[in-house]
């Protein structure tokens, strides 16, 4: 890719030097800029072609790897919007680096759905966030409960193999070479799925050596089975040849519309946090009913319900504890940074819980007022103790932010520092879109407040999830690079940032700019060290 020299925005601050703390509270433009990057790709729906990309400044020679990412690439089909990029067919790129250098390709996940829609030029299929018939006819069926399976959420490359990830639905086998589609799978690795869908999240657990390293997913029901009440769940381990190690069986109980989004590991656990969420039977049968509401509305928080702690044994250790379940304060949760075991047998958990969910919510209803105090989300952590089943729960950071990223050598062990999206504003009850990256620096032997670093982009950019990638040799936790994509509403571009992870205030030491393209806002990646396709 073509190299050029261009002055990069700098506007790092630190904690407490934020512009206009408190004080500051996203403007009806700031809403329109953020809607406004919530768009199609302009990317070949058919793969085909390289965007234009011009390198500014230089790309670290020593990093090598390819990050993957995932996320809805078109929110209108066909003349229709998605008012919930939810819904949005998923787009798969790559981006390989070796020797200062990054070679760009990509393509739609070719699901059922996508292929059928692409070849009528029309929109066919329900989304889980649709509101009536997609087809624009009159006729709806109130009982086809069946949504499309958009795979955008989460994307895997691992023992050679590329699986693109949505929780509702059957992994999309890729071609790791050029990401063509192989067809949907009940399988992954050659491993039987227990339940026939698999979690968009997993966790890469490094080990001491290579014969350690392990990646864990998991699969589990939405609805329990009758009449026993209990959720069939698994946890899948597979060495870095792709073998499978383990798969640990689990029937999770009441957990029916629980909502497991993401799960966290250590040496003897596997953890799963349940939403205190249900059907909605009223809004199913007075508004679903009659295509007044999506079918993901009709999932809603209860008032007072529990959230619960699932704490599933991984090691012989664990099952003489046993499974358990420990109650937590109502809140929701989507995304986890880690746990790791203390020597008292505490478990030290972080996370980023929501104060609440309402899936009604969406790119037409969000204004201003919405960053008001509402559905916040913070740095937390959790000091649980599976024997005496007790919970504490710690703010450690109260601005708002997700997408939480980390050196994956960490996982499931004490860590120091983490990534993520994160708002303008740090206050406790104001905040906005994410517009900054953030570096969360905690004590793992406390509850003391998070340090951080941040680097803001922009009044009108939007920032997309972090993804950390180590640097070889590396002797420090933090020491590697960030790898960032920022939407700029103003200037209409999608830029591939690069940080140094040990001091993001120094802004960006290269960065590649899509000339003329849009990625639009995705939901995960991972960083596949040495692999490049």
């Amino acid at each position: 890719m073509e190299a050029k020299n261009w002055d990069l925005p700098r506007a790092p601050y630190e904690a407490g030097n934020a512009p206009a703390n408190g004080t500051w509270a996203p403007t009806n433009q700031t809403i329109k800029d953020w809607r406004s990057v919530y768009r199609n790709t302009t990317l070949s729906v058919t793969g085909e072609g390289e965007p234009k990309a011009t390198i500014v400044g230089e790309i670290p020679k020593e990093l090598k790897g390819t990050l993957f990412r995932n996320g809805p690439g078109l929110l209108e089909i066909y003349g229709k919007k998605l008012n919930q990029f939810f819904d949005g067919d998923g787009l798969v790129y790559a981006a390989a680096f070796e020797n200062g250098d990054v070679k760009f390709r990509h393509n739609f996940v070719g699901t059922k759905g996508f292929t059928e829609e692409q070849a009528a030029q029309k929109m066919i299929y329900k989304g889980a966030f649709a509101i009536g018939n997609p087809k624009g006819d009159s006729l709806y069926n109130p009982f086809d409960f069946d949504v499309k399976n958009v795979a955008n959420t989460g994307v895997v490359n691992w023992g050679g193999e590329t699986y693109a990830l949505w929780e509702g639905g059957k992994p999309h086998k890729m071609r790791s070479e050029d990401l063509k589609t192989v067809g949907e799978v009940d399988e992954v690795l050659g491993t039987k799925l227990r339940v026939p869908q698999m979690a968009a999240h997993y966790r890469i657990w490094e080990g001491a050596t290579e014969e350690e390293k392990r990646l864990i997913g998991f699969s589990i029901e939405s609805q329990a089975s009758f009449p026993q009440n209990v959720n069939r769940a698994a946890f899948y381990e597979w060495d870095s040849q792709g073998k499978a190690t383990a798969v640990n069986n689990f029937d999770v109980p009441n957990a029916t519309f629980g909502f497991f989004h993401d799960c966290l590991v250590t040496e003897n656990w596997y953890f799963l946090f349940q939403n205190p969420t249900s059907l909605n039977p009223q809004k199913l049968l007075t508004e679903y009913m009659f295509a007044k509401c999506a079918l993901a509305e009709t999932i809603c928080m209860v008032d007072g319900k529990s959230a619960i702690l699932h704490c599933l044994p991984r090691t012989e250790k664990a099952r003489k504890i046993g499974q358990k379940a420990i109650e937590l304060k109502p809140q929701f949760f989507f995304h986890h940074i880690n746990a790791f075991e203390r020597e008292n047998g505490d478990v030290v958990l972080d996370s980023l819980p929501w104060v609440f969910m309402d899936f009604s919510m969406n790119l037409d209803s969000v204004n201003p007022a919405f960053f008001n105090g509402g559905s916040r989300v913070e740095y937390t952590r959790f000091v649980v103790n599976p024997v005496r089943e007790t919970c504490k729960q710690t703010v450690l950071n109260n601005r708002v932010g997700e997408f939480p990223t980390m050196n994956n050598k960490f996982v499931g062990r004490k860590y120091t520092h983490a990534y993520s999206a994160g708002t303008i504003v740090k206050d406790d009850v104001k905040w906005g879109p994410n517009q900054c990256l953030v570096k969360h620096t905690t004590d793992p032997n406390s509850e003391a407040p998070a340090q951080e670093q941040v680097w803001y982009y922009g009044e009108r950019c939007f920032v997309q999830e972090p993804i950390f990638a180590p640097r070889p040799g590396a002797t420090k936790e933090d020491e590697g690079w960030i790898l960032q994509v920022v939407n700029d509403a103003g200037a209409e571009t999608s830029t591939l940032h690069i940080f140094d992870a040990l001091d993001i205030t120094k802004g960006p030491v290269a960065s590649v700019l899509f000339e003329g393209e849009h990625l639009p806002p995705g939901l995960h990646g991972m960083w596949a060290q040495d692999a490049v396709y």
